[in-house]
């Protein structure tokens, strides 16, 4: 796990209760990592081509250079079809269709 990102956290005023303070870990949501969990996709490892996540179920991977990318190379898993996707756009994915997850259907 040494080669895991941290980033520096400070605890916000007003965050706290009397069981204590919460601390959020959830990515930022105007990032490339939000909405790639959003879209169902998991982190699977990351060298020196950036990091690459997938979704074995439906047969997709996800690969950017860092988490301050502004753009993602999705691709089918099975065909190798792929697309580089700008953030912005990303966000307006709802679903992501493979040969994996819906074959030849339209």
């Amino acid at each position: 796990m040494s080669d895991e990102k941290t980033t520096e956290t400070t605890v916000e005023e007003g965050k706290a209760d009397a069981a204590g303070t919460v601390l959020d870990l959830r990515p930022p949501k105007n990032g490339i990592v939000y909405q790639l969990l959003r879209l169902g996709l998991a982190f699977d490892h990351r060298d020196d081509g950036g990091e690459t996540w997938t979704d074995y179920t439906r047969g997709v991977t996800a690969v950017f250079k860092d988490r301050s990318s502004t753009e993602v190379m999705l691709a089918d898993m099975d065909t190798k079809d792929s697309r580089i996707v700008q953030l912005a756009d990303l966000e307006k994915v709802i679903e992501i269709r493979t040969w994996r997850s819906d074959g030849a259907g339209d």
